[in-house]
């Protein structure tokens, strides 16, 4: 009996472990995910910006115009003035749930964002 309840408790122990190990890795997933979905809606950028700093090879909060946050190490700005980049923005930003400043100004993009006001 004891054995059986020691194994129960050992279940949910680890089940947890996991799950909460899993939720923690694929946060800043969703995070490149949705950057790279917007990268992939750039039609032209002129310097290669994009094309040459941001790739799934490096951590995201090394990309170039990406800063994170400190504590939750999630995207918390997106600061790409003035890279003359033409494309439209993706729905996909709106995963970004810490995304505080998006400065896009000097670029000519095209359609909304949708923001949720809580």
């Amino acid at each position: 009996m004891a054995n059986i309840f020691l194994n129960s408790a050992l279940l949910v122990i680890i089940h947890f472990s996991v799950s909460t190990f899993s939720v923690k890795s694929t946060t800043i997933l969703t995070d490149q995910l949705a950057l790279l979905a917007f990268k992939d809606n750039i039609i032209h950028d002129s310097e290669n910006v994009l094309t040459t700093n941001w790739s799934a090879s490096f951590p995201v909060c090394n990309w170039f115009g990406v800063s994170c946050g400190s504590k939750h190490r999630r995207v918390a700005a997106l600061n790409l003035t003035g890279l003359q980049l033409v494309g439209t923005l993706p729905p996909h930003l709106g995963n970004l749930s810490f995304l505080s400043l998006l400065s896009v100004r000097y670029n000519r993009f095209h359609g909304r964002l949708k923001i949720d006001k809580d």
